[in-house]
């Protein structure tokens, strides 16, 4: 009998941490996005957001097939849908950076830097 509430305990514990995963995961997408009225370009405003944040890993090794020091490969990532999905830490996508949702040192992009490059990518990503 005390194997069978342990169990349950156990699966209820597992599913509320679950479902409380999948509502915040779900709102990180739910505010409008407000795009600069100047036309962001790769080389003067998304660059850097790479340079400092993503290119550590994704570099001329091309580890997990991108080389993010170069715009076509950023724009690969993009058209796939694979780099708003894994910066934004939707579901469906593995977050990058890859621990950021358990160790605060690997910490998702800021939300500036995100909405940043979605407008990027939305505008027609411009070199």
């Amino acid at each position: 009998m005390k194997k069978l509430i342990v169990i349950f305990v156990a699966i209820s514990i597992i599913a509320a941490c679950k479902a409380s995963k999948k509502t915040a995961l779900d709102n990180t997408d739910q505010k409008a996005l407000s795009c600069p009225d100047k036309e962001l370009t790769f080389n003067n405003d998304i660059k850097q957001i790479f340079e400092k944040n993503c290119t550590k890993c994704h570099n001329k090794n091309e580890r997990a097939g991108y080389n993010f020091h170069k715009v076509e490969f950023v724009k690969k990532a993009a058209k796939s849908g694979k780099l708003l999905g894994a910066i934004k830490h939707m579901k469906e996508y593995e977050p990058m950076p890859r621990y950021a949702p358990f160790l605060k040192r690997a910490a998702k992009l800021d939300q500036e830097y995100i909405s940043k490059i979605e407008c990027w990518i939305k505008s027609g990503m411009k070199e």
